[in-house]
């Protein structure tokens, strides 16, 4: 859903593509994807690259926008804790954006992806995450709508009895990469441009499921009122093209 661009400097220094194979773990829109294409065309890189995600239902349009900008493209539908059909020490670089938290909504599952992302770099592959903070680590006043927002979904999704993203701190993050065998860990805090557009887009999703599915708390009252706050906070950023969101990037090798 995100792009990097307030930290994409610190994301990009000192790694190069050109000739390596890389994962990308979380397809999604194609945002990501886009972005390594662009970097592949601005350098000349001779890039294959494998995306994986759990929907695979933007996959032929990423296809054809970008089926012609690497070697080889490889959309591939699985789980992120299953990598099996990508055999060990293989890639050459592993890139995880704004996607960690959505495997994570099962517990543990975020350390099978890690687990799997280890398992199938090479020994020196480089593994690069971005991640927005938890929820509950930052200041809500200094992200006004990107908490009340966040808030809304979470709150939705457990009124729908769904699994909701659980986004990790960045010390608990860098202490499991340590425990699987991560080395020369990197990190850094920043603050995030998100595209109000996409993320009002996913909030008023989220309303749809409310409205749609059963009343499984039979109170409508509760259901009218997420409603309300929803539809509330979708007009006061509907003419907004930004806001902001806390976020990190935290960057190691095998």
């Amino acid at each position: 859903m995100y792009k990097i661009t307030t930290a994409e400097k610190f994301l990009w220094d000192g790694l190069t593509l050109d000739n390596k194979l890389v994962l990308e773990g979380g397809t999604s829109w194609g945002n990501t994807t886009d972005i390594i294409a662009q970097k592949t065309a601005e350098h000349g890189w001779k890039t294959r690259l494998i995306s994986v995600d759990v929907d695979d239902s933007h996959f032929s349009e990423i296809e054809k926008r970008l089926g012609t900008s690497f070697v080889e493209l490889n959309l591939r539908k699985a789980d992120l804790g299953n990598l099996d059909f990508i055999n060990e020490n293989t890639i050459d670089v592993v890139i995880c954006n704004y996607t960690l938290s959505s495997v994570n909504q099962f517990p543990f599952r975020g350390v099978k992806a890690l687990k799997e992302f280890y398992r199938v770099l090479k020994p020196g592959g480089k593994l690069l995450i971005t991640e927005e903070m938890p929820i509950w680590s930052v200041d809500s006043k200094d992200y006004e709508y990107w908490s009340k927002r966040l808030r809304i979904i979470k709150s939705i999704s457990v009124l729908k009895a769904m699994a909701h993203f659980n986004e990790i701190h960045p010390q608990d993050l860098e202490e499991v990469m340590i425990t699987l065998g991560f080395k020369n860990i990197n990190r850094r805090e920043f603050k995030e441009v998100i595209d109000a557009e996409m993320a009002t887009k996913f909030l008023d999703k989220r309303k749809q499921t409310l409205i749609k599915g059963q009343d499984d708390l039979q109170n409508q009252q509760v259901t009218k009122g997420f409603v309300e706050l929803t539809e509330k906070l979708v007009k006061e950023f509907e003419n907004a093209k930004e806001f902001s969101a806390p976020a990190y990037i935290i960057k190691a090798e095998k």
